[in-house]
């Protein structure tokens, strides 16, 4: 997969502009999802909307890392989410740091 999108196509006299994403947890597209993920888009910030699971198999760390993960590769500053824990509504802003290219670390001797 690319690591980076474009928010943003133009075709003829029209831009489109991505401002709504559904994921779904599934290995393959077309086949029965056991989660999904609505996140809006609004300048530089992601807002989740909705996270919903089967009751077999919850969200967890790897699930949440994806979505990050897409969001950088949207290339936006800030992530945002909602979440009930113990009937208690926590909200979480993930501040995202642009990837930094990898410098190779060379040191020159005689």
């Amino acid at each position: 997969m690319e690591n980076s999108a474009n928010r943003y196509v133009k075709v003829g006299n029209w831009i489109f502009e991505v401002k709504m994403v559904r994921a779904i947890r599934v290995e393959e597209y077309g086949k029965p999802y056991d989660a999904v993920a609505h996140m809006t888009f609004n300048g530089d910030e992601v807002y989740v909307d909705s996270q919903l699971n089967s009751s077999d198999r919850s969200l967890d760390k790897s699930d949440m890392a994806a979505l990050v993960n897409f969001a950088q590769m949207m290339e936006v500053d800030n992530f945002r989410y909602d979440r009930f824990q113990n009937g208690q509504r926590r909200s979480r802003n993930i501040k995202l740091l642009e990837k930094e290219e990898v410098q190779p670390n060379i040191r020159l001797v005689k």
